[in-house]
């Protein structure tokens, strides 16, 4: 019964996903000869190709979403992870680390994790506040900031977390400038 269910919502994350549209397809259609032919291990082989092509098409999506350097900063390439949901629930993740003199900045934005809810319940709470946890709006989107470990996180559709961290050298406001220029509304496409 479990396969079943992962099966029908793998087939419909297919569908929602443009890329590797292909693979995921003929994966869950493996999936399905494997379950019908009684081959459980087949079922989940095929099952975890599809949720991996998934996660990987969600991992490049995201990586799509870091910005571009600032002007006189530079970028290491981008970093995607996707785990599935045997590794602590799952997460897919893109990140970027970006540099300047002595100054570094990390981007790190996050799906795909049942814990990201819960991450983001504990920013509003007053156990927070507490901790130096303060909310603020930077262009047009609710953030906190959290000066102990000088960054930025928000929460984008419920699913997606966007943090931004600086090291001891980056002021605040270079912080504010990273957070103005991740590109939130594919973000949110992405949630959707």
């Amino acid at each position: 019964m479990r396969l079943r269910y992962q099966a029908l919502v793998l087939a419909g994350l297919a569908v929602a996903q443009n890329a590797r549209a292909d693979t995921v397809t003929d994966d869950i259609a493996k999936a399905t000869a494997a379950w019908q032919a009684h081959d459980a291990s087949g079922t989940l082989a095929a099952l975890n190709a599809a949720t991996t092509a998934i996660h990987q098409a969600r991992a490049k999506a995201l990586e799509a979403m870091l910005p571009v350097p600032l002007p006189g900063w530079t970028a290491e390439p981008p970093q995607t992870s996707a785990l599935g949901a045997d590794m602590l629930g799952g997460a897919t993740s893109a990140s970027r680390t970006y540099r300047n003199g002595p100054q570094s900045v990390e981007v790190q934005i996050t799906t795909d994790s049942p814990m990201l809810q819960n991450m983001a319940a504990l920013l509003s709470t007053p156990y927070a506040q507490a901790a130096g946890v303060q909310t603020e709006t930077i262009a047009g989107r609710s953030v906190s900031y959290t000066a102990n470990d000088n960054s930025f996180m928000a929460l984008v559709a419920g699913t997606i977390i966007v943090k931004v961290d600086g090291n001891k050298d980056t002021p605040e406001p270079v912080l504010r400038t990273f957070v103005a220029a991740v590109d939130f509304g594919a973000a949110a496409g992405l949630a959707h």
